[in-house]
C-alpha cells in the first residue's frame, strides 16, 4: 500500500537528512517535509532533502506543529493522487522506519481507523516526557473518555477521507494533536494501536516543546470541555436555584417541609433541564447529537438526580439542621460532578469499536475481512517529482512550477491512473 509520509520540521538536527533518506529508501511512498520557519541557517538541509526526492514546503515564520500538519494536509488534498492516506512522523528520528512501515501495514489491515503508534513509557524515558504523557492520558480519560497510553504520539496514520476534515480541527501547535483525538472521538472513529519503540536522543534535549507556553495550550484544551460543561451547569443552576428559591420561600410556603421541597425541586429541575440539555448537546465530548435517544437517556439521568437531590437536601435539613438553600447547593454540586461522567460515558456517548491492537487476532481478522471484500492495493512508485513549493505565506527554494509538477507527476503510472479513475477513494 502506498502512502504519503509527512514530516514537519523546525530547526532539525543532524540526524534528519539520514533519517529522511532511510524513509525514502523504504519505498513506502512520497515524502513531504514541512519546514516550519527554521530560517536561512537551515536552508541547505531542506535543499538537500529536495535534491534527494522529498517535496519541501516552507513556512516563512515558525507557526507550530499543528500549522505545519495542516499545510501538509492542504497540499496532499490538492496534489497527491494514488495514496491510501498519510503517515505523519517526527523529524528527530524517534519514529524508526520499521515502525513507520508497521503503521502503514496497520492502515491496510484496519481501513477507516485512525492509526496511532503508541510508546511504552518505561524505565529510561525522560522524566518530563513520561510525566507529561501520563498526566495528559489521565486527563483525556477522565474528561473525554479517551483511553490511550500515548496521547501525544506524532506517528499517526490518517486514511483518505479524514484529511479534509482535519483542516477544521482547532490548534496550531502541539495541542492540535490532542484535538485530533477529540475529533475522532466525537465522530466515533475507532483507533488502531501500533506498539512502537520508545526512542529518545540526549534525554530529549532537542525537543522544541516549550514547557510553559505549550503546556498552557494543552491544559487549556484539556480543560475546555470541563469549563464549557461548568458554564452550562452554572447557567442551569441559576435557573434552578432561582425558581426553587421563589417556590420554597414564597409560593409553596404553606406546605409541609417534605412536599414543599419535593414540588419545588421537580418544577425547578424541569425548567433548568431544558436549558442544560440544549447547552450540553454542543459540548466537545458529545458524540451522539440525535435528540431522540439522547433525550430519553438524559431524562433518566435527570430523574435519578432529582430523587437524589431531594433525598440529599431533606437528609441535610433534618439530620444536620442545615439551611435548605445551602444544603441544595452542596448536594447539587456533588451530583453535577457525577452527572458529567454519566453524560460523557452514557447519555451523549455512541457505541464505538474499542481500539484494536495491531498484530492481535482482531487486527488479523480485520485484514482477512478486508482482503475478502476486494481491497485494492496499489504498488509503490519508486520515483516522485522533486520539488519545493510555496504554500500560503511560505517561500519556495526551487523546483517545478505548478504545471510542471502536474506534467512530471503524470509520468508516474499510479498518478495517471489516479486521475483517470477519479483519484483517491472517498471516505474515516
Amino acid at each position: 500500500m502506498r502512502v504519503c509520509i509527512v514530516i514537519p520540521a523546525y530547526e532539525p538536527g543532524g540526524e534528519f537528512v539520514p533519517y529522511a533518506q532511510e524513509v525514502l529508501a523504504a519505498g513506502l511512498g512520497p515524502v513531504l517535509v514541512v519546514d516550519d520557519g527554521s530560517g536561512p541557517a537551515y536552508a541547505p538541509v531542506f535543499a538537500a532533502l529536495a535534491e534527494m526526492g522529498c517535496t519541501v514546503l516552507t513556512h516563512e515564520q515558525n507557526r507550530g506543529k499543528g500549522a505545519a500538519l495542516k499545510t501538509a494536509l492542504r497540499w496532499y488534498g490538492a496534489h497527491e493522487d494514488g495514496c491510501a492516506g498519510i503517515v505523519t512522523a517526527d523529524c528527530d528520528g524517534q519514529h524508526t522506519v520499521k515502525d513507520v512501515r508497521r503503521v502503514c501495514e496497520a492502515m491496510e489491515a484496519c481501513p477507516g481507523t485512525l492509526v496511532l503508534g503508541c510508546r511504552d513509557f518505561g524505565p529510561g524515558t525522560p522524566a518530563r516526557s513520561a510525566t507529561g504523557n501520563r498526566v495528559t492520558s489521565a486527563a483525556m480519560r477522565v474528561l473525554y473518555n479517551i483511553d490511550l497510553k500515548d496521547t501525544q504520539t506524532g506517528l499517526r496514520g490518517i486514511p483518505n477521507g479524514m484529511h479534509g476534515d482535519l483542516l477544521e480541527v482547532r490548534g496550531e501547535r502541539y495541542e492540535y494533536e490532542l484535538n485530533m483525538l477529540i475529533y475522532a472521538k466525537q465522530r466515533s472513529i475507532p483507533y488502531t494501536i501500533v506498539p512502537i519503540e520508545t526512542v529518545y536522543f540526549n534525554n530529549n534535549e532537542g525537543s522544541h516543546y516549550r514547557t510553559v507556553a505549550d503546556s498552557a495550550r494543552i491544559i487549556h484544551q484539556l480543560g475546555s470541555g470541563l469549563v464549557q460543561y461548568a458554564m452550562s451547569a452554572g447557567l442551569s443552576v441559576v435557573v434552578d436555584v432561582f425558581v426553587y428559591c421563589v417556590l420554597v420561600k414564597w409560593l409553596l410556603l404553606g406546605l409541609p417541609l417534605a412536599p414543599r421541597l419535593f414540588f419545588a425541586a421537580v418544577i425547578a429541575r424541569t425548567l433548568s433541564s431544558v436549558v442544560n440539555y440544549t447547552c450540553n448537546r454542543r459540548l466537545p465530548y458529545v458524540q451522539n447529537k440525535k435528540i431522540g435517544p439522547t433525550v430519553a437517556k438524559y431524562y433518566c439521568l435527570w430523574l435519578a438526580q432529582l430523587m437524589l437531590s431531594f433525598v440529599g437536601v431533606w437528609a441535610a435539613c433534618t439530620g444536620l439542621h442545615m439551611d435548605d438553600m445551602l444544603a441544595k447547593l452542596l448536594v447539587d454540586a456533588l451530583l453535577a460532578v457525577a452527572s458529567y461522567q454519566v453524560q460523557l460515558r452514557w447519555v451523549f456517548s455512541e457505541k464505538t469499536p474499542r481500539p484494536v491492537l495491531y498484530g492481535s487476532g482482531e487486527a488479523m481478522d480485520a485484514k482477512r475481512t478486508t482482503a475478502q471484500g476486494g481491497f485494492a492495493q496499489r504498488n509503490a512508485a519508486p520515483d516522485f517529482a522533486r520539488q519545493t513549493q510555496k504554500v500560503g505565506p511560505v517561500t519556495g527554494q526551487r523546483g517545478f512550477a505548478a504545471g510542471e509538477m502536474e506534467a512530471e507527476a503524470d509520468k508516474c503510472p499510479q498518478h495517471a491512473a489516479g486521475r483517470e479513475d477519479g483519484g483517491r477513494g472517498a471516505a474515516l
